[in-house]
């Protein structure tokens, strides 16, 4: 760990950085804290940007981050590297800096060596493997990576919650059967990147063989009679049946009393006027008549005009009903 001094200012600040440990294997979680000082009041440098860099051993940038100080005056960082298993062997370099309103007023660094990793095919033992709860040992898996386990894709429930592999990338988790029914299935634990391994936990069958028919119970008391339902609806008509065959004739009955008269019938139509007869001898010249009998006679033939054309009226009506 190297302190560096920072330039004069209103304050003077120190920065320190260091890891978390001296030596990780490759893909381990790296742990990096800062710490700033004000060494003007002797107190933390609270609430100041601290920039984080670290550099492998290619001299290659691996991280960076920036954050706030606390009130302590410190950050804490964690990271893997991208690389994983394959990130580069060797020295890594940290490089700090404090900053205030824009300006720098402290730096540090640190290093740190990353070492080969023990590849350990990842693996997972049960026990049991039958029954309806079980024991789940894994190793081969990334360092201090939290663990997924799954029971046919889907997760499970662990103890303990979460479940972390160690810095060894070994972890231990209890889980119980996602089903009772009867089978084989596949559990299966998976890191965060993506290492996993498998193992098939059998459900027992816990159902005994049906065991022998007992004896009839006594009949059960005759139940309460029902209330009467209700009347169903009246049913449609029925179709009219077909027409019966016509019976005997019955005996011809008494004659009826006579009718009324009927009524006069119509007068005849005039039959046609005869031949014109003979004339008559002459006979004697009568005496003059007097005016007044000329009149009266005339009248007489006028009223039987009149009269006879009445007649002729009256009997057309009669023709034509």
């Amino acid at each position: 760990m190297v302190v560096c001094a920072a330039p004069a200012f209103a304050d003077s600040y120190t920065l320190s950085v260091a890891p978390g440990s001296a030596s990780y294997k490759q893909g381990a979680l790296v742990t990096i804290t800062a710490t700033l000082t004000d060494t003007t009041t002797s107190s933390p440098g609270a609430n100041l940007l601290v920039s984080v860099f670290v550099y492998d051993s290619t001299g290659a940038l691996a991280y960076q981050t920036a954050a706030f100080t606390g009130t302590a005056g410190t950050i804490s960082v964690n990271f893997t590297d991208q690389l994983g298993l394959s990130q580069p062997t060797g020295t890594y370099t940290i490089q700090a800096y404090a900053s205030s309103s824009g300006s720098q007023i402290a730096t540090a660094a640190g290093s740190f060596s990353v070492t080969a990793a023990v590849t350990v095919a990842p693996s997972i033992t049960l026990t049991p493997t039958s029954g309806f709860a079980t024991t789940i040992a894994g190793s081969g898996f990334t360092s201090l990576d939290t663990i997924t386990v799954t029971w046919a894709g889907t997760t499970m429930t662990t103890v303990p919650t979460p479940v972390t592999a160690t810095s060894t990338g070994t972890f231990v988790a209890i889980v119980t059967a996602l089903t009772a029914t009867p089978g084989n299935y596949t559990i299966k634990a998976t890191d965060q990147h993506g290492v996993n391994a498998s193992a098939t936990f059998t459900v027992l069958n816990e159902t005994g063989p049906a065991g022998a028919t007992g004896p009839a119970g006594a009949a059960g008391a005759a139940g309460a009679t029902g209330a009467q339902g209700a009347t169903g609806a009246t049913g449609a008509t029925g179709a009219t049946g077909a027409t019966g065959p016509a019976g005997p004739a019955g005996p011809t009955g008494p004659a009826g009393a006579a009718g009324a008269t009927g009524a006069t019938g119509a007068t005849g139509a005039t039959g046609a006027t005869g031949p014109t007869g003979p004339a008559g001898a002459t006979g004697p010249a009568g005496a003059a008549a007097s005016n007044a009998g000329v009149w009266a006679a005339i009248v007489i033939a006028l009223i039987a005009i009149i009269i006879a054309i009445y007649a002729a009226l009256t009997l057309r009506r009669k023709i034509a009903g």
